[in-house]
């Protein structure tokens, strides 16, 4: 089978479309993706299409030219007006999808990479021969080999661009009164419902045993509004005397704020879930809990950063609540002794 790399003019492809219209991990771990294609397809204009929550987080992202919202264009004919007039040349799509395959197809859009094992893959004129549910490879692997599988040349280093101003920063300083400016360590305790979590009175224990130990540093718990049951379960459950140096930011940030105080913490510690990715495209200090199960695992749901202890239940076992609060702070230690 011919490459798509030996029979396309790459200097003649003006717009490509990347999508990606799934969750907070998957997406940032398609970013890569995008900074591979930008090395490959020097004079190409490179456009994301995602869900809106993720606009504030990448309106500014270095590596995409133009982040187009799915919400703001609903229907099928919609989005054959909007795709027809930015002439789309290459269309990837990373998450499958009939709707967008079909819509590309009827398009005429010259090179369509996707998946080689969805009914609708002869939708496709460039297919991957990749089963993702196997799970023997990172996520951001299987993203880079949707280049990789046609272009020799694909880009393997996982390259991320996220970035903030000094006035950003102050915003949030002055939101959180000085928080961003103090010692403190991130506890997320959700997942969004996708993955094992470790029961949150583990957690407590942990931060119980942090705050003795550490009492000159603080305790963030972050978390979205759908995951405060969980987290003033988590409040439950920490001792009284250490409360006053737990602040509870869920709800309150949108994925900006939240980046750029990951950024600021000392330890970022969670559960396989989207937040986690972003620390780990941050390059911070994190401490990762993952089950075994395959499709969970963090043989594909890593986190990216060269700092990173994943902690799991021993042997086979998915018992999250065998990550002892004792292993959660060896781990911790190790990072700022």
């Amino acid at each position: 089978m011919r490459t798509l790399g030996k029979i396309i003019d790459k200097n003649k492809v003006k717009n490509i479309l990347i999508t990606r219209t799934d969750r907070l991990g998957d997406v940032i771990l398609t970013l890569p993706l995008l900074n591979s294609a930008k090395k490959i397809f020097k004079n190409a204009k490179i456009d994301l299409l995602v869900k809106k929550y993720l606009e504030e987080l990448l309106h500014d992202y270095k590596d995409i030219d133009e982040l187009i919202i799915e919400e703001n264009i609903k229907s099928f004919f919609s989005k054959y007006k909007f795709f027809k007039n930015k002439k789309i040349d290459l269309f990837i799509n990373v998450k499958p999808g009939f709707e967008l395959a079909l819509l590309f197809f009827v398009l005429r859009v010259k090179y369509r990479i996707g998946t080689a094992y969805r009914w609708y893959s002869f939708l496709y004129n460039f297919k991957v021969y990749e089963h993702r549910k196997d799970s023997v490879k990172h996520e951001s692997d299987y993203n880079l080999n949707l280049l990789k599988n046609f272009f020799d040349e694909t880009d393997d280093s996982k390259v991320f661009h996220f970035g903030y101003s000094e006035d950003e920063k102050k915003k949030l300083n002055r939101k959180l009164n000085g928080l961003p400016d103090s010692r403190y360590i991130i506890v997320h305790p959700g997942s969004g419902g996708s993955a094992k979590d470790i029961p949150v009175n583990r957690l407590a224990l942990f931060i119980n045993k942090f705050s003795e130990i550490y009492a000159d540093y603080r305790i963030v718990i972050t978390g979205t509004d759908n995951e405060k049951p969980v987290i003033n379960q988590l409040m439950k459950n920490i001792r009284s005397d250490f409360k006053t140096s737990v602040h509870d930011v869920s709800g309150m940030l949108d994925l900006k704020e939240l980046m750029i105080l990951i950024d600021n913490s000392d330890v970022f510690i969670s559960n396989s879930t989207g937040p986690v990715h972003i620390a780990g495209a941050l390059n911070r200090n994190i401490i990762g809990f993952y089950p075994n199960e395959k499709p969970m695992s963090d043989t594909r749901w890593k986190p990216l950063s060269e700092n990173t202890v994943i902690l799991k239940p021993g042997g086979l076992s998915d018992d999250m609540d065998l990550i002892t609060e004792d292993i959660i702070m060896k781990a911790v230690t190790s990072f700022l002794k």
